[in-house]
């Protein structure tokens, strides 16, 4: 098979997969803190990750590829989604989510600047189109939305410093991809990641607070099943995707996940789809139909 469509495939199943997390998970943080629910979801990834690389092996790495995946996971898991998790406590989430569209644009520019990548001018439509789709869908969602967050500055800034964070991890991840399997460099990065998180709970001293609802079995169920869809499906895939094809459209297909959960939140969670998101959806599809087509 073409490895451009392995990669395309990949980084769209990786997008769709983050969708259906979001709605499992969206369940379990209503009794889970989010910081929690991060060093919880790196542990149980980290378990799956190991256990799949008993099936398919693990290969020697050479010292500048490990040290490129475990710089990604400290950069963009321990320190991206902390980073991430204290804004959402200043601006909320949807304000917080229109600023990883940012966080796409930031990437694909640094793609082109340090891995030298040159998306055709097809592409390029693509990618705004891309663009455009997500924030008409997210705009839709926010100005829909009664509980809208105040304006705070300190939360904007931490929000910024978050994508940036998660964007030059995955330049860093994309380097130290070269000579491993993209399950072999997820659990590296998973795992590096996951340390990173158990020392801040450790110096914060919030480990007791953040597991205490890990008490409750049929939540662990609930909880593993979402973990094993966003490990696999989402992780996982996205690093597939950056393997076989460039950062710049695989960042940009995996950031459609917007487009996978209106959908699923109209059938599962019964939330009305506006005008304003069919119109970004198709928008969006279109951008995706021109990345995709040679």
């Amino acid at each position: 098979m073409d490895f451009r469509v392995i990669g395309i495939s990949a980084a769209l199943g990786s997008s769709a997969s983050w969708a259906v997390g979001s709605i499992l998970f969206k369940r379990l943080g209503e009794k889970l803190s989010p910081l929690g629910m991060t060093l919880a979801k790196g542990g149980v990834s980290v378990v799956f990750l190991a256990l799949a690389l008993l099936v398919t092996g693990y290969n020697q790495v050479d010292h500048q590829s490990l040290f490129l995946l475990i710089l990604s996971g400290l950069l963009g898991i321990s320190i991206g989604d902390t980073l991430f998790f204290e804004a959402l406590q200043d601006i909320g989430a949807h304000s917080l989510i229109l600023l990883t569209t940012f966080g796409e644009v930031l990437t694909i520019i640094l793609a082109v600047i340090f891995l030298k990548e040159q998306p055709t001018p097809q592409q390029w439509v693509g990618i705004v189109s891309v663009l455009l789709g997500i924030a008409l869908v997210l705009h839709s969602k926010i100005t829909n939305d009664s509980q809208k967050s105040q304006f705070k500055w300190r939360g904007i800034i931490i929000g910024l410093l978050s994508v940036i964070c998660m964007s030059v991890s995955l330049i860093i991840a994309k380097q130290g991809l070269a000579s491993l399997s993209a399950i072999q460099a997820t659990f590296i990065r998973m795992l590096s990641g996951t340390v990173g998180m158990f020392g801040f709970g450790l110096v914060t001293q919030r480990l007791g607070k953040w597991m205490n609802p890990f008490e409750d079995r049929a939540l662990i169920a609930r909880f593993l099943i979402a973990v094993a869809v966003v490990t696999f499906g989402g992780f996982w895939l996205s690093l597939v995707s950056l393997k076989y094809i460039d950062v710049a459209i695989a960042n940009i297909l995996s950031s459609t996940e917007p487009l996978f959960v209106l959908p699923l939140a109209a059938i599962f969670l019964k939330e009305k789809i506006t005008t304003q998101a069919l119109i970004g959806n198709f928008v969006a599809v279109f951008g995706i139909i021109l990345i995709c087509t040679p």
